[in-house]
């Protein structure tokens, strides 16, 4: 059976042929055996581009089983208009010929492809791995078409959480709150993170408590600053790295005197740059660009004494995951997911400067609090070894393959076919 998986990232194609993630994305083949170990062929709907002969990534995007089917490789609203015409014909042309949908929201192609199946009179499925709400809020995207958009991709995206045959969560509730699944949707909850043997052992874990004992009163101590943080991609603002920075700023006001590292790649970049150096934050704040995942990321994580991550936008963040199965203290931000993973007492409300500052002071303060805040990191992140998440997936995508094999021509809703948008 022939599944098509809509996904918002940007691919590149070598003259050869092959298909290799443009960076900072890290989905490469490997991302794909999720959807191979239930159906026999996946075509991807991305937008890809042409590669350089430097085209930054090891990493294949394509392989067997795996094929793409190019969409223009469009940046932002006004060129996503201009290319509308071939966007919608190269998405009918992928539709027409697949069995299964699983959409990938929130997204524009997403949106344009769910238009097309609907035309066909299909069944399809969702997984939900984002808030546009929250991705499209005042300081997260920077367009005049913000607001309007905003609106759009918050009301498709709950009309196709209710159309959907079936749909896949990445939060245990959030999301769901505020996109529900429809009467007759059969939904799940899965999160789209797999730790792999990133879980930190015991031993590290006691090392990361013991160094955290030792830091009691490190304020004036002369043991060295606090290390602080930060993994997201810098495409955008959804990461809030310049709140962090404008926090930061705060801390030192109050005589902390931390010592911050951002992780991550991305056009924002030279933007978050020119913050720091205005906030003259030269010689405390440190860009270390993209870091290769699995052993570079961990031994990252493991030299920081906090990780912050104070995101405009989530689904559920997978470097806060990651942080805390090394046992790193967290502070994160009260949107999408991430209040699934932290105490209460760990969060801020998002875009909150103040609030921020106040919170790593208060943390860094307290060795006790950050050596709980470890220990029951760790615990939680245990919840996402690979041996649950994969049966929980494989169930999803077996129920998607049972639904499409049922036949096109029957909305989930009603039993009718919908109407075309």
């Amino acid at each position: 059976m022939r599944l098509v998986v809509t996904i918002e990232h940007h691919f590149r194609r070598d003259a050869a042929g092959r298909v290799f993630p443009a960076p900072p994305s890290i989905v490469d083949y490997s991302f794909w055996q999720r959807y191979l170990d239930v159906f026999s062929e996946v075509t991807v709907l991305a937008r890809v581009g042409a590669a350089s002969d430097a085209h930054g990534s090891p990493l294949r995007g394509d392989g067997p089983g795996v094929a793409f089917h190019d969409l223009p490789d469009y940046l932002g609203p006004w060129e996503y208009l201009r290319w509308l015409p071939t966007l919608r014909r190269r998405i009918r042309e992928a539709v027409a010929t697949a069995d299964a949908f699983i959409l990938r929201v929130p997204g524009a192609i997403s949106h344009l492809a769910w238009r097309a199946i609907r035309k066909k009179q299909a069944l399809f499925a969702v997984e939900v791995v984002g808030d546009p709400w929250d991705l499209l809020s005042p300081g997260a995207a920077r367009t005049l078409l913000r607001p309007a958009l905003r609106r759009l991709w918050s009301r498709n995206q709950r009309q196709m959480c209710r159309e959907a045959s079936a749909a896949s969560y990445v939060t245990r509730e959030a999301l769901q709150r505020r996109y529900p699944p429809g009467p007759s949707t059969w939904s799940t909850s899965v999160s789209s993170i797999d730790l792999g043997d990133g879980l930190a052992e015991s031993e590290k874990l006691e090392a990361r408590i013991a160094r955290l004992r030792r830091s009691q009163g490190r304020r004036g101590s002369g043991e060295g600053p606090w290390r602080v943080g930060f993994v997201g991609m810098l495409t955008n603002l959804h990461k809030a790295p310049d709140v962090l920075l404008r926090a930061v700023v705060r801390c030192l006001q109050a005589g902390l005197q931390p010592d911050v590292a951002l992780v991550g790649e991305g056009d924002c970049k030279p933007e978050v740059e020119r913050l720091a150096a205005r906030l003259a934050l030269e010689g405390v704040v440190r860009f270390l660009g993209a870091l290769p995942s699995g052993e570079p990321v961990r031994a990252f994580l493991d030299d920081i004494d906090l990780f912050v991550l104070p995101s405009r936008q989530e689904g559920l963040p997978r470097a806060m995951i990651e942080a805390m199965a090394r046992g790193c203290p967290c502070i994160g931000s009260t949107a999408g997911g991430t209040p699934e993973l932290l105490s209460g007492e760990d969060l801020v409300p998002p875009n909150d400067v103040g609030a921020l500052a106040r919170k790593i002071i208060e943390v860094v303060s307290d060795a006790a609090r950050m050596e709980r805040m470890a220990r029951r990191n760790w615990e939680a992140a245990r919840e996402y070894a690979p041996a649950v998440l994969i049966q929980r997936r494989r169930e999803f995508y077996t129920r998607v393959r049972e639904l499409a094999g049922r036949g096109a021509g029957v909305s989930s809703l009603t039993g009718r076919v919908p109407e075309a948008l």
